[in-house]
């Protein structure tokens, strides 16, 4: 088992795992996965021209303009063909109920470390929210979608020197789900090498 005092007193090369992050981009032969993507419906104000019978007997015809929110669903491609290195993810359910209501609000995001076509890496999180909400006995329901792409810190990658651990937990209505944080056993005897391990199984 790697000595953790060891680790610790290792420091990550951040220069040269970009640099192998970019040599492996250029000379891997395994496919790119599609791009990672989500789905918002948007509501957008559309003007159509509609005939209008009127007079007696509706004998005459006019055309009025009337305008009307309409939901459109678009598609929203956060990144492009990649490379998935590491996908862990986490849930988070918050409960309320008072006399007349309940509210149910779920986040569910997903972590994702990527290694993209021009050797940059990535670290990319999509959240789902829901909202289910019950009040005098009418329920609404909604979902929204947020997403952040960003550069990988000392973070993400230390968190793939470490096993990949399941974990919930709850208190005061709040539930906690997933495998975002990771482990405590240490797979690795220097910091950065899990990262280094996922890049080199894409040669």
């Amino acid at each position: 088992m790697p000595d953790k005092l060891a680790y610790e007193a290792t420091t990550l090369d951040w220069a040269r795992i970009r640099a192998y992050a970019k040599r492996v981009a250029r000379e891997t032969r395994k496919p790119t996965e599609s791009a990672i993507s989500y789905t918002t419906t948007e509501y957008e104000t559309q003007t159509k021209r509609v005939e209008v019978k009127h007079g007696l007997f509706d004998m005459f015809t006019r055309v009025e303009t009337r305008s009307e929110r309409v939901a459109v669903a678009r598609r929203v491609d956060v990144v492009g063909p990649h490379w998935l290195l590491d996908r862990r993810h986490n849930h988070i359910q918050r409960n309320t109920r008072n006399r007349n209501a309940t509210q149910q609000e779920t986040t569910h995001e997903q972590h994702h470390v990527v290694l993209l076509p021009d050797g940059s890496l990535k670290r990319v999180v999509v959240w789902e929210e829901e909202f289910l909400g019950t009040e005098n006995g009418k329920s609404t329901f909604f979902t929204t979608h947020k997403h952040l792409v960003a550069d990988l810190d000392d973070r993400d990658v230390r968190a793939m020197d470490f096993e990949k651990r399941h974990s919930s937990h709850s208190a005061d209505r709040i539930q906690v789900w997933g495998d975002q944080e990771p482990g405590k056993r240490l797979l690795t005897h220097a910091k950065g090498v899990g990262l280094t391990q996922a890049l080199k199984r894409l040669l």
